[in-house]
């Protein structure tokens, strides 16, 4: 294993009816707190926003409002949030969401901080010394986005979408009340499952330790566990344990946790998966689902025992035969996509562009580039446009 060092500060509230007390949680920073959500009309009809006000208001915890983050959260909105934060001076962020909301609340964090250009952060110009502290109330679980500290923010004029991370921009309370997930859309849920399996995915088939056992079952359980739960859920989108074990796993897919000590990741299906959210506003789990497959298949060579042994731990395949079985896994695990609703293909996605893969390629690149990985990995344009022609 790999030296490293791994801190976890933020405070974990789970149950059922705990979104309850998030004034409390709100009022230990102060009397004022800036909330980060969605469609305000959405909000309000699905029951959320009242859980929260009224949870502030006994706490005596004065709210600010701050509506209308995509499903891709976009620095020209969070540009609004910033403004706000500037002049009001909010105690706390709190962010009422999936990953999209908790992303934008933690970049309105930092930059109500800062002077200069918040964009200065994605392209690393300044360092992340300090935030506004954020509490994530957990809506859509996916990203890991309440445990980490990591935000992923399109900016539509640069045409970029980046990922920048530090331990700074952790959620200093997180909120995981599996009630604000019952009725969630049995499709939604689908994207949200993709997006926990590229999590666990991603370090666990590119890693090369000939001895990681603890982490390798780790992937290969929560996987599993995801699987079992989508069952259930497609039988009944309200199944109470299954909404529960599926947040708390998806807190711990990409929080920073599993993957210690495995180095340098190779984070080929994000790198691929944030071009087509990037270019096609394609939701981020169904991006996933795609570029698992595509990483799949590119690394079928060279990864051929590790994708054989995927394939006996999560799907059961028995062969002696490592390329066999590693064909199978991936086999079994698009008819899986296929079965929960998820698209295995750019035209599945809606993406009919015949320029998608010339456009998303040069944009892939700059990405493996910011995050380090070019290099370590030989990433290239000419590589990453063979990744994007198996997606079709």
């Amino acid at each position: 294993m790999y030296s490293f060092e791994f801190s976890m500060p933020t405070k974990i509230v789970f149950g059922a009816g705990e979104v309850s007390k998030v004034g409390k949680e709100a009022a230990v920073f102060g009397e004022k707190a800036l909330l980060v959500t969605y469609d305000e009309a959405f909000v309000k009809e699905v029951g959320f926003y009242e859980k929260v006000a009224s949870s502030c208001r006994e706490a005596g915890v004065q709210l600010i409002d701050f509506f209308g983050v995509k499903s891709n959260p976009t620095a020209e909105h969070a540009a609004g949030g910033i403004e706000i934060a500037k002049r009001e001076k909010p105690d706390v962020i709190i962010a009422l969401g999936g990953g999209s909301a908790m992303d934008e609340a933690k970049f309105i964090g930092i930059a109500a901080l800062y002077d200069g250009d918040p964009w200065d952060f994605p392209l690393g110009k300044a360092e992340i010394e300090k935030t506004i502290p954020v509490i994530a109330i957990v809506t859509i679980p996916a990203t890991s986005s309440e445990l980490n500290g990591t935000a992923v923010i399109t900016n539509e004029t640069r045409r970029r979408k980046d990922g920048f991370s530090s331990p700074v921009m952790k959620p200093r309370t997180a909120i995981l009340d599996p009630e604000l997930t019952y009725t969630i859309p049995i499709r939604q849920t689908a994207y949200s499952a993709a997006d926990i399996v590229s999590h666990l995915l991603e370090h666990y088939l590119g890693h090369t330790l000939e001895f990681a056992p603890y982490q390798d079952h780790f992937c290969q359980g929560g996987i599993r566990s995801i699987m079992e739960c989508m069952d259930r859920l497609l039988d009944d989108p309200q199944d109470k344990d299954a909404r529960a074990v599926m947040m708390w796993q998806a807190a711990f897919a990409w929080c920073g946790f599993y993957d210690c000590g495995m180095g340098l990741p190779n984070s080929n299906i994000h790198i691929l998966g944030h071009e087509l959210s990037n270019f096609y506003n394609t939701p981020h789990g169904a991006a996933m689902s795609i570029t698992i497959l595509a990483t799949m298949r590119y690394y079928l060579n060279t990864r051929t025992k590790k994708y054989a042994d995927f394939a006996r731990e999560v799907f059961g395949i028995r062969t002696g035969d490592d390329m066999i079985a590693a064909k199978a896994g991936i086999a079994a695990l698009e008819a899986w996509f296929k079965k929960i609703g998820t698209p295995c293909t750019l035209k599945e996605a809606g993406i009919t562009d015949p320029d998608a893969v010339d456009k998303m390629a040069p944009q892939a690149l700059k990405t493996a580039i910011v995050w380090g990985e070019k290099d370590a990995y030989g990433y290239n344009e000419e590589m990453l446009k063979d990744m994007y022609r198996l997606c079709l």
